[in-house]
Formats: structure tokens, C-alpha cells, sequence
């Protein structure tokens, strides 16, 4: 970050995270970083723990730890991701044009990708409220996005929902990176705790956009070592059967492997007409996972418990 003699060392930010423009800079690359295959804080010239930016109550500080969370809160989908491409010689993240290659808008685009199925990452590039020091705008900034064609998708953070094959402005306050869910897309998330160690015997949630027919298979291991190598491993098909409202469930493996407990949830997520605080609306249908699976059917008048988000 700083400034130096050799090609990669003429940084602008001589006074490192004292400078509020190279904070903002900072969490705009720690909020792209949450949604890379390894999430790591790496570099030479300043510390980079999220205390070094602010306290309780600040907005970088905030940011950063909001961030943090979605991440941990994530890691059952993500960890699915890395096995699947183990197993199946998947790809974590891709260029919009594999997954929607009939779209010639996507084709293009260098500043958007897919993290795994169902998540469309939208990474802020520009800065938008601190330059040189000063504090540029306290409106929330605007970042164009263009939503691919062929489904419909899901604001992230407020759930509402858009057509597929448009640009729209989407709000892109400190502490949000512009996230998208696709159309049908089944999402295992977990309560975030401070290690993932305290993560076993936790339940396990599996987030439903609906819309559409959509699937997604758990997988978990030891966490650590090779033993996934030699079969150390549990398998959850989760299927979304969108018209009939219906979550069907299967498991393959030893359950020895379940870090996530013998107990899993499903929410509905749906779109809410005026939802200033950003809240949502969901319906939860719960059951004891066991090898004969399970089969859930969900009701739009079930559709009233709103869920807390971290």
C-alpha cells in the first residue's frame, strides 16, 4: 500500500488503515474475498485485523465483522462447493457465459460471476464515499448490474425479486457487496459462530428462493486430513419441487461424517412488499434426518415467521 523503489510496490495509502479511503478500499476487497474459494487476509505494510479498523458501532469495523459472519454463516454451501469439485470436477466460480451461455449480454462481462450454483457476485470497484481522506457522499452508492436471462433472481440482502435479462441500480452500502440468488436455488447455511469447531451439532438450514425446480447436495466430511480420500464422507440430496411446494431429502454415507447434526430446517424465502428494515419472510418446515430421508411439504399460508438475519 505504500509507495517503493520496485513495480509492485507504489501504493497510494501511506497511512494504511488510518486513511478512511484505503478503510473503504479495504472492505470492498474483504467482501470480495468472502465470496473466493479461500478467504484469507494477506500482506506486508499494515495489520489487517478487522480491530485495526474502528471499534464496535464504527462503519468499517462493522462492515468487516457483517461480512465475516455471512461468510461463516455460509460455509455448508461453500464446503459443499469444494467437495463437489472433488467428486465431480465442478468449478467454485465461473464467468457468467458458463452458466448462461444463450444470454450474448453475459459473454462480455468481467465484473460479475457465479460462486458456485446459485450465488451472483457483483464486487464493488469503484470508491464510493471516502477519496483523498475525505468523505464523498452520504447517499448509498449505485452499482450496475446486469441480471442474467433465463431465470428470475433474488436480492441477497432484501429478497426482492427481479426478471432475469436487465440492468438494474443496485444499492451498494459499505457494508453490502450487491449479492444475487438465482430463481430455484437451495442454499444450506448455518448460525455463524467464532470457530467452526463450535459448528458441529448445529442445524443446518437449507434457504429455498422459489420459483423454480432447484437442488443441491450437502456434503461434510472430518473437516481436516484425508480420510474424505477413502469414502469419509455424507451426502444430503436436498430437492426443491417448486409447483407442489414440496422439499424432499436423501443421505448417502455414514453419518459419523454429519457435522451438522441429525436435525435440518427448510425456509422459503419469498419476496416482501414494503420491507423498509430489510427483513423477509419465510416458513420453516423441520425433520429428523435419517437414511430413508425425508419428504416436507410447505404451504404459501405456512409463509408468516420472519427469520432474524445475522
Amino acid at each position: 500500500m505504500k509507495k517503493g523503489n520496485t513495480w509492485y510496490w507504489n501504493g497510494e495509502y501511506e497511512q494504511g488503515y488510518r486513511d478512511d479511503e484505503y478503510r473503504e478500499l479495504y472492505v470492498r476487497w474483504y467482501q470480495f474475498g468472502a465470496f473466493l474459494p479461500v478467504f484469507r487476509s494477506h500482506g506486508t505494510d499494515f495489520r489487517r485485523e478487522p480491530w485495526y479498523f474502528g471499534d464496535i458501532g464504527e462503519c468499517f469495523y462493522d462492515a468487516l465483522l457483517k461480512i465475516n459472519r455471512e461468510r461463516y454463516r455460509l460455509l455448508p454451501y461453500i464446503h459443499s462447493l469444494a467437495g463437489s469439485v472433488w467428486r465431480e470436477n465442478k468449478t467454485m466460480m465461473r464467468l457468467l457465459a458458463f452458466d448462461f451461455p444463450d444470454d450474448p449480454n453475459v459473454h462480455e462481462i468481467r465484473d460479475q460471476y457465479m460462486f458456485g450454483p446459485g450465488l451472483l457476485v457483483c464486487p464493488v470497484t469503484k470508491p464510493m464515499y471516502f477519496k483523498k481522506g475525505q468523505e464523498m457522499s452520504k447517499t448509498v452508492g449505485l452499482r450496475t448490474v446486469y441480471l442474467p436471462d433465463g431465470c428470475n433472481w433474488y436480492n441477497y440482502w432484501t429478497h426482492e425479486k427481479y426478471n432475469g435479462g436487465q440492468k438494474i441500480q443496485a444499492a451498494a452500502p459499505l457494508d453490502q457487496i450487491p449479492l444475487f440468488v438465482r430463481e430455484g436455488a437451495v442454499i444450506p447455511t448455518i448460525e455463524p459462530v467464532e470457530c467452526t469447531e463450535d459448528m458441529e451439532g448445529k442445524e443446518v438450514i437449507f434457504e429455498i428462493y422459489p420459483g423454480a425446480d432447484g437442488e443441491f447436495v450437502l456434503y461434510e466430511d472430518a473437516g481436516d486430513g484425508y480420510g474424505y480420500e477413502k469414502g469419509e464422507f455424507s451426502l444430503v440430496k436436498f430437492i426443491w419441487n417448486d409447483a407442489p411446494r414440496e422439499a424432499v431429502w436423501t443421505m448417502q454415507g455414514s453419518d459419523m461424517w454429519r457435522k451438522g447434526g441429525d436435525w435440518i430446517s427448510c425456509y422459503l424465502t419469498c419476496q416482501m412488499k414494503a420491507a423498509p428494515s430489510g427483513g423477509s419472510r419465510s416458513c420453516k418446515g423441520g425433520c429428523h434426518l435419517n437414511h430413508e430421508g425425508c419428504r416436507s411439504e410447505i404451504k404459501e399460508k405456512e409463509i408468516c415467521a420472519p427469520r432474524r438475519r445475522v
